[in-house]
This record gives structure tokens, C-alpha cells and sequence, in this order.
């Protein structure tokens, strides 16, 4: 599964395991009827400070002037690990520091499959953005 490393903000409270609504959702798509969706639509924009309207709906007539393309998560502070096999989801909680992030993918993530790395290989590969197991003379991304 690739990974890779997002810079988010420090209070990003995205769920970890879900793709990120930015890359499916277009909001100037609306389904008018209450569908799961709708769901999504308004976390979208919890997220990313768009205004609800009185009928309840996300307000993205300013928004969708500037986009019609996917959404990519808000810059920060925070170190975060993504994964990018599907269309991209959080899989880490945000930490202050890569240091942080390291030492928690050590314990709890995987470079692909089953397979782990120490928190000096986690530092070199996110920076160097190549998420990688080696395996013998084969690399797997």
C-alpha cells in the first residue's frame, strides 16, 4: 500500500481509514435528497470553513467558482501519514514533529503488506517520499 507523508494542521480531526471526502466529492454536485452523502457534504465543509445555509445545505457558491477538480486536504503544522493506493486517507493521528510520526509508524504502520520499519528508516523514507520495502533485490512500493 503506498504512504506517504501530509503536512495538516495540528487540530486536522479527519477520520484515520476514510478516504478523504476532497478527492470523490465535487460540492457543486448536489443529489437534492437527503442521501448518506449529504453526510459527507457537510463535514466537507465543516472542514474546510464553508458556511451552511438556512435550508441546511453547505453554501458553495464561492467556493465552486475557484474548483471543479478534487480538494486536497488543508496545509499545517502537523506531521500526518497517508496512504495512496485508494484515493487517499489519513492513517495516522497527527503528531507535533516527524520525530513523533516515526516513532508511532514503527509501532503501528507497515512500509507494504506486513512488512515494518525502524523509526530512522520511517524518517528517511518520508522525507525522501519513497515508502518502500526491500526485499532481497525486489522493492515494493
Amino acid at each position: 500500500m503506498g504512504r506517504e507523508l501530509r503536512r495538516v494542521p495540528l487540530d486536522f480531526d479527519y477520520p484515520l481509514n476514510k478516504v478523504w471526502y476532497g478527492y470523490y466529492m465535487k460540492p457543486s454536485t448536489c443529489h437534492n435528497s437527503y442521501s448518506a452523502d449529504c453526510e459527507g457534504c457537510k463535514e466537507f465543509a465543516r472542514l474546510k470553513g464553508i458556511p451552511i445555509t438556512s435550508y441546511g445545505c453547505p453554501d458553495f457558491s464561492e467556493f465552486t467558482k475557484e474548483f471543479d477538480k478534487t480538494v486536497e486536504p488543508p496545509e499545517g503544522e502537523g506531521y500526518q501519514l497517508w496512504e495512496t493506493t485508494t484515493e487517499g486517507s489519513p492513517q495516522s493521528p497527527v503528531f507535533e514533529t516527524l520525530e513523533e510520526l516515526c516513532e508511532w509508524c514503527e509501532k503501528n504502520a507497515t512500509t507494504f503488506a506486513d512488512f515494518k520499519a525502524t523509526k530512522e528508516e520511517w524518517k528517511e523514507m518520508l522525507l525522501e517520499n519513497f515508502v518502500h520495502a526491500d526485499v532481497g533485490n525486489v522493492t515494493f512500493l
